[in-house]
């Protein structure tokens, strides 16, 4: 089971901690944090990235297939509510066709993260 511990330190710092690992999230200056690590919707953002990476990189070398390097983007573009939707670009260096980028793409939307988050996001993929 995943688990984080979060703990407030002083206006909007705060401690987080999870097994032997631990962070900060705070807010910038001009809102009134002290801008001593990412804002959580920027943590958010790098989890789901982070998670979209993990998942496709275990897909491509599991069919064999070659990435020498990849990158994802990710912005929060607007919120309407009930969805919120985030641009998403998507970069792959490697051996790869155009069929294998496509699928590629398709698998980073089946990430664990983007999976608990799929009722309240929606993607929208930039060039």
């Amino acid at each position: 089971m995943t688990s984080i511990k979060a703990t407030l330190r002083e206006q909007y710092t705060v401690d987080n901690s999870t097994r032997e690992l631990s962070w900060i999230s705070d807010e910038p200056i001009e809102v009134g944090g002290a801008n001593l690590g990412p804002k959580p919707t920027e943590l958010l953002l790098s989890a789901l990235a982070s998670c979209k990476i993990i998942t496709v990189k275990m897909y491509a070398e599991r069919k064999g297939w070659s990435i020498d390097d990849m990158s994802v983007e990710l912005t929060f573009a607007e919120s309407d509510g009930d969805k919120t939707l985030i641009e998403k670009r998507i970069t792959f260096e490697g051996d790869l066709d155009e069929k294998q980028i496509t699928r590629l793409i398709d698998i980073s939307g089946r990430c664990p993260v983007a999976k608990m988050l799929k009722d309240s996001l929606e993607f929208k993929i930039i060039e």
